[in-house]
C-alpha cells in the first residue's frame, strides 16, 4: 500500500525501472553506411613555399574547392580519392643577371600566374560504431600538379649610366609535387546522409 504522501516518488521510481528496463531491450545498431559516398567542400589549404614549386621560406593560403569520392569496404575501412582546385594566384621572381660595367649586375622581373590541382588518394580507418561521432585516421599521398606561366615583356634598363636590355620571354612549366597525408579527426552523423 502506497500513502498518498509517497505516491510522487513511488511513481517516478517506477517509470525509472521501466525505462532502464526497456531501454536494455532495445538493441542499439550502428547506421547502416552506404558503399559509395561523395562531397563537395569549400575551404582554405596553406601552401607551404616548397608545395608551390618555390625555394623561399613562408607559406600561402588559397581557397580550395574539392571533391571527395570513397567507397566503404567494411563498417570501419574506406578508401577515398580527393581532387582539389586552387584558386589562381599570381607571384614574381627577382633576378640578376651580368651586365658588363655593372658590379651587381643588372636585375629582372618576371611575373609568375599560377594554377594548382591535387588528387589525394587515401585509407580511412573508423573507430568505434556510434552514430554520432566516429574518430577516425587517414593516410594517403597528395599529388599536386602545379602550372606556372611566366611572362616578361623586353625592357631596356638605366642604372649607374649604363644601359641594358632585360630579355622579354613567355613560357609555361608543368610541375607535380608529392607530399605524404596523415589526418586524424572526428567524423559526425546527424542522419544517415
Amino acid at each position: 500500500i502506497v500513502r498518498k504522501a509517497h505516491l510522487p516518488l513511488a511513481t517516478s521510481v517506477t517509470f525509472l525501472v521501466v525505462s532502464v528496463a526497456g531501454a536494455q531491450t532495445i538493441p542499439v545498431r550502428p547506421p547502416q553506411l552506404p558503399d559509395w559516398d561523395a562531397d563537395f567542400s569549400l575551404g582554405l589549404i596553406s601552401n607551404s613555399a616548397r608545395d608551390e614549386g618555390d625555394d623561399h621560406d613562408g607559406s600561402s593560403v588559397h581557397g580550395e574547392a574539392r571533391i571527395d569520392i570513397g567507397h566503404y569496404w567494411t563498417q570501419h575501412l574506406k578508401t577515398e580519392v580527393g581532387i582539389g582546385f586552387l584558386n589562381r594566384w599570381d607571384d614574381y621572381d627577382y633576378e640578376t643577371f651580368p651586365v658588363p660595367g655593372l658590379p651587381g649586375g643588372g636585375y629582372l622581373f618576371t611575373n609568375k600566374e599560377l594554377r594548382m590541382a591535387a588528387v589525394t588518394p587515401t585509407f580511412t580507418y573508423h573507430f568505434l560504431e556510434n552514430q554520432y561521432a566516429h574518430p577516425y585516421l587517414s593516410a594517403g599521398v597528395r599529388v599536386g600538379f602545379l602550372e606556372t606561366h611566366s611572362t616578361r615583356s623586353p625592357q631596356t634598363f638605366t642604372q649607374n649610366r649604363v644601359i641594358y636590355p632585360a630579355p622579354g620571354f613567355d613560357r609555361t612549366d608543368s610541375t607535380v609535387i608529392v607530399r605524404p597525408v596523415v589526418a586524424a579527426a572526428f567524423k559526425s552523423y546527424f542522419t544517415e546522409r
